[in-house]
């Protein structure tokens, strides 16, 4: 039995079988899934490297760092965001919106990594930023208009994602759903006469009053407000900026 599972660890020459070639891709690939599997407490290089079956020091060769193999993570999981191009610059921008909610939904672990890559990146994606400032010059937005409208698409593209997917606490008794519903119940009308008259509407539907993230309770009719009205904003911002000029 014991020669048979020799064997087995053996390639035909006897010697020991040869994992996969460890690469930036594959470890890419295994971080993903180990985030997608066990969420960010467990996200380590460490644990990364056990699910490959190598030594830490070994990933450093091809990600020296924790901050980039999370910028390599994101990138990896959004290469697929920008849509083909569209004449029309708003259903272009509802479409990256859209599609960049889908990822998130996805991989809801990633949500909470998304904010922190925007602000310090070791790895910008460029095809991004070129599609989205191209898009809003053919809108007719430039110097620095374009500036603050490339700012509020990205905020816009993320923002709501991030809020709606963000990380929520195992609640396997159900405190946090008993105490916010308590609380929200018990609202005194006087004090907060919408909060109390809406209250079966907000709770869970609503963000901070909700103990579900969007893969159980999605907010889709937020989604479309937030997005359509953000992108009417910019075009009233454009038509402003043409009638100055």
């Amino acid at each position: 039995m014991t020669g048979r599972k020799d064997a087995d660890r053996r390639g035909d020459s006897g010697r020991k079988r040869k994992s996969a070639p460890l690469s930036s891709e594959a470890i890419v690939a295994a971080a993903i899934d180990l985030l997608d599997r066990e969420g960010l407490d467990n996200f380590s290089i460490r644990n990364i490297a056990k699910a490959l079956g190598v030594y830490p020091t070994a990933l450093y060769w091809h990600v020296p760092s924790r901050h980039l193999l999370i910028a390599r993570v994101i990138a990896a999981l959004f290469a697929d965001v920008l849509p083909e191009e569209n004449a029309d610059w708003r259903l272009w921008l509802k479409d990256l919106f859209r599609r960049y909610r889908d990822i998130v939904r996805a991989h809801p672990n990633v949500a909470p990594l998304v904010g922190g890559h925007l602000v310090s990146s070791a790895s910008v994606d460029l095809n991004l930023v070129e599609a989205i400032l191209s898009t809003l010059t053919r809108a007719g937005f430039e110097d620095e208009d374009l500036v603050a409208a490339y700012n509020s698409v990205v905020v816009g593209m993320c923002g709501y994602a991030t809020q709606e997917f963000a990380h929520v606490f195992p609640d396997p008794e159900r405190e946090l759903e008993t105490s916010l519903a308590a609380s929200v119940e018990a609202a005194d009308p006087a004090r907060y006469p919408v909060l109390a008259a809406q209250r079966h509407r907000l709770l869970n539907r609503a963000l901070v009053l909700r103990w579900k993230n969007g893969n159980q309770a999605p907010l889709e009719s937020g989604f479309e407000m937030f997005t359509n009205s953000l992108i009417a904003g910019l075009a009233q911002e454009l038509e402003r900026a043409r009638n100055r000029a």
